[in-house]
């Protein structure tokens, strides 16, 4: 019994830090993909107004 609570108490801080150098690359992932994603809307959004934009000049000349 002296020998297991050590080991398991070694085992838990082994665990832990694992959980811990988990959440360290969760949150950089979660940064750098935030950028990531800001930048598609914007450059959907870019594309979209591209498009409204062609749709609306074929509009004027089929009014022509």
């Amino acid at each position: 019994m002296q020998r297991i609570v050590p080991l398991l108490l070694v085992s838990a801080v082994v665990a832990l830090s694992g959980c811990g150098n988990t959440w360290s690359g969760a949150k950089q992932d979660t940064r750098k993909n935030t950028g990531t994603v800001t930048n598609a809307v914007g450059t959907g959004l870019e594309k979209a107004g591209d498009g409204i934009e062609k749709a609306g000049e074929k509009v004027k000349e089929t009014g022509k």
